[in-house]
This record gives C-alpha cells, sequence and structure tokens, in this order.
C-alpha cells in the first residue's frame, strides 16, 4: 500500500486522493482525528526523536506492569481497564487465588487516579491547557511534560527503595501498588498533553485500535506506523524482560524502568527544547 512520507502535516491524514474514475475523495480520518501539532511546524528528526522517546517509555511501562501483575496477586498498575474487570470479578465473590485480593486493585484505581489529577496540575502550571495558535511552534516535548515524568521517576525510585529494603508483606504491596499506580497515573496525562494521535505509553487499548484501524483503511502515514507499531512493540518487549527480571534478577527488576525514565527526560530536555514563536 502506498503510505505518504511527507513530514509536514503528514499526522492530520489532510488533503484528497484520486480515484480511479478521476473523481476525488477526502482520506480516511479514522486513525488520527487529532491532529499531530507539532509534526505541522517541527523537522522529520525531531518527530522521529519524540517518537523513540515515546517507544521507551511504552517499554518502561511494560517491564513495570509485568513486575507488579507478577508481584502482587495479578493486578495491574497502569490498565485500569484490567483493573475495572477486575472489580467485576470481585462482586461476583471470587478471591484468591483464583480471582484477585479486593483491596489491591482498589488500591491501584486510586492511586492512578491521584497521579493522573496531580499531572493535570503540573500541566496546567505551565500552561498545558492553552491552545497553540497556527502562527506559533507547538514545542515538541514541552518542559511541563519532563517535570511531570520527573513526579513518575520520583515514585519508581521510591518504589526501588521499598522493593530492596523492605521484605514481602501485604503492606508492602500495596505501598508498592500505591507508588507505581501513582506514577503511571501521571505519566498517562503528561503523554496526552502532547497530542501525539493514537499514542498511549501506559495502556495499549487505544494505540493497538489506531493501529489495527490504520492498516484496515490505509490510512496510516510513514510516521504513524512507525510510531504506533514500535509503542505497541516497545511494551510487549517490556513485558518479555520484566518476566524474565522477576525470574532471574528479582532484587534488581525495577531498575530498568527507572534508568529509562531518567533518560527519557535527559534526552527530551536537552534535543527536544524547542521555543515558541511569537
Amino acid at each position: 500500500m502506498a503510505i505518504p512520507t511527507q513530514a509536514s502535516g503528514a499526522d492530520a491524514n489532510q488533503g484528497v486522493t484520486a480515484t480511479s474514475k478521476g473523481r476525488t475523495r477526502t482520506p480516511h480520518r479514522a486513525v488520527e482525528r487529532v491532529k499531530d501539532r507539532a509534526a505541522v511546524h517541527a523537522t522529520p528528526r525531531l518527530i522521529a526523536l519524540r517518537d523513540g522517546l515515546l517507544v521507551a517509555l511504552a517499554f518502561s511501562s511494560g517491564i513495570y506492569e509485568a513486575i507488579c501483575y507478577l508481584s502482587f496477586g495479578k493486578v495491574f498498575t497502569a490498565f485500569q481497564t484490567g483493573n475495572l474487570v477486575l472489580l467485576g470479578v470481585i462482586a461476583d465473590g471470587t478471591r484468591p487465588p483464583a480471582g484477585p485480593d479486593r483491596v489491591s486493585v482498589v488500591v491501584s484505581l486510586v492511586a492512578f487516579a491521584a497521579g493522573a489529577a496531580l499531572a493535570v496540575r503540573i500541566l496546567k502550571a505551565f500552561d498545558g491547557d492553552e491552545e497553540v495558535d497556527d502562527k506559533n511552534v507547538f514545542q515538541v516535548w514541552p518542559r511541563r511534560v519532563s517535570i511531570a515524568l520527573g513526579v513518575t521517576l520520583v515514585m519508581q525510585l521510591a518504589f526501588l527503595t521499598v522493593w530492596l529494603a523492605a521484605a514481602p508483606a501485604e503492606m508492602v504491596s500495596h505501598i508498592l501498588l500505591t507508588l507505581g499506580a501513582f506514577g503511571a497515573g501521571v505519566q498517562m496525562n503528561a503523554i496526552r498533553s502532547l497530542h501525539v494521535p493514537g499514542v498511549s505509553t501506559t495502556a495499549a487499548t487505544a494505540t493497538y485500535i489506531s493501529w489495527v484501524s490504520g492498516i484496515a483503511t490505509w490510512s496510516l502515514t510513514a510516521p504513524a506506523a512507525r510510531r504506533l507499531t514500535g509503542t505497541l512493540v516497545g511494551m510487549v518487549v517490556g513485558a518479555f524482560l520484566g518476566t524474565w527480571l522477576i525470574g532471574h534478577a528479582h532484587a534488581y527488576a525495577p531498575i530498568l524502568p527507572a534508568v529509562v525514565i531518567a533518560l527519557v527526560i535527559a534526552v527530551a530536555t536537552v534535543a527536544l527544547k524547542q521555543e515558541t514563536a511569537g
């Protein structure tokens, strides 16, 4: 299939396409209803770097989700749709070991919501809710995103500290779930503020739908195809690696995702710094 490769405005799926009978029609817009604002102004190199950082975050989330899911009674820290389903399982009376611990599920849901709410406050404090005029350069990776991710990093470092220092216990597992889910909630809203179409680095459902829809309608641009595929693959590889770390390097398993987050923040701060034009 023919995939457009133009960088400027490519992710918006705009323009017209000629048909075999000479008529024109507008291309499918099912995949990227939200315009990739940064792609309109930024260079392809910056967009590719940003997308690489998004893949890295999905990779980190995959590691964390596998660690927490396998360690805390099969409860999710980022995939809250799964936890909502588990609430229904619990309501039916299913208890461990056949089902999840109800307290753990509620802890994860509440902590994730609290993290997402804090991210909103951080983003608003740094003008994250303001619309950007066409005459302005939309920042590829605004400082507010790195600040919010810094909170996620702090949560992950706290997670690592407790993980290394505390003996396994129900209360400790709830503390770790709180730290992990809170950080995931912050990361979720931080990345949403980038307005990158179809991408979530904490849960892959929306990304998977965008990827499948793009293939079905032949409407994926080359950057979008790389971005969506990379995010999905990164999360799967991260989960595989997280599972391996639990089995072979249990004590040090949470180190790698924290390192990845730190590197993402550092690279974004140095390489994606962009001023807004007046």
